[in-house]
């Protein structure tokens, strides 16, 4: 798993959907569907925010923490656009990595559970929330993370495509 952590080191573009199934209202109540690889990202009810951006992962203070910076530009699907960043911390020890909410004091947000040396699952509890998340290691160079997140309020899917820079 040293290999995977090390791989994040650098900077990278991204490219992300949220999915929605509908809006209930507009304070902010939403469901969600699953993503839907066979229509190229397109949906037909105008459900889909994307975010494009870059991100880094800069060491810290040793070689196995690094922290995680983003920034980008959100479109909704009333094509309101908003920046947006986002810090964790990610952290390696005994064969394990660890993702932190970046604050303090840290705040765990969730460990990687490694099925293989290409795919990792992750799972945060937020209140009544739950944040389900997978990482697809497709090469040193992309990876992909998934959330499904699922709450009384809350059913939607986030698809974040990372490519790194050189």
């Amino acid at each position: 798993m040293l290999k995977v952590f090390q791989s994040f080191a650098g900077k990278w573009s991204f490219n992300r959907n949220i999915v929605h199934k509908s809006i209930v209202d507009t304070s902010q109540q939403f469901t969600f569907s699953s993503f839907d690889r066979n229509n190229n990202n397109n949906n037909n009810n105008n459900n889909t925010s994307i975010v494009t951006g870059t991100a880094s992962f800069n060491q810290l203070e040793d070689e196995f923490s690094y922290q995680y910076q983003e920034e980008g530009i959100l479109k909704q699907p009333d094509n309101t656009e908003f920046n947006v960043s986002q810090r964790y911390i990610y952290r390696f020890k005994d064969d394990i990595i660890t993702v932190y909410f970046d604050e303090k004091p840290e705040r765990l947000f969730h460990t990687l559970n490694f099925d293989n040396s290409s795919l990792a699952k992750g799972h945060h509890l937020c209140g009544k929330d739950t944040y389900d998340s997978i990482y697809q290691f497709v090469s040193p160079k992309e990876f992909k993370l998934i959330y499904s997140v699922l709450g009384p309020k809350k059913n939607y899917k986030i698809t974040t495509t990372f490519i790194k820079k050189d």
